[in-house]
């Protein structure tokens, strides 16, 4: 059985409010190393790492509440044509996306293009 090896990770940096893309794959967390996802202003956003191959932990220092949430994924229950949304458990806020690199950078795009145009609306009000 043949399975794609790369996830992605969407974040909003709790620092300077950009939207982050990270890349990483199944190897780069051999022998139990941490993959950390920085933004360009040096932020940490998220933090992966696996012990075992089999489940891959995900920290993520949330923007709403401030607190660090701890996501456990298989890379079985991770299909790279989907992604799942993390969200923060104490106000249902969504504040992340894990998944396959194509379906996270389709959803961003998309996401980017609706909230666009829903501030084009806004301003001409």
């Amino acid at each position: 059985m043949v399975f794609d090896t790369n996830i992605s990770i969407s974040v909003r940096c709790a620092k300077c409010g950009s939207f982050i893309v990270g890349d990483m794959s199944f190897f780069q967390m051999k022998n139990g190393k941490m993959v950390n996802i920085k933004c360009g202003c040096g932020e940490i956003v998220a933090k992966v790492k696996s012990w075992d191959f089999k489940t891959f932990h995900v920290l993520i220092p949330c923007l709403i509440c401030g607190k660090e949430h701890k996501y456990v994924y298989t890379w079985k229950s991770l299909p790279c044509e989907k992604f799942k949304i993390l969200s923060c458990p104490s106000g249902l806020f969504d504040i992340a996306f894990i998944g396959g690199q194509k379906p996270i950078r389709n959803f961003i795009r998309k996401r980017q293009k609706d909230i666009k145009e829903l501030i084009d609306v806004l301003s001409n009000i």
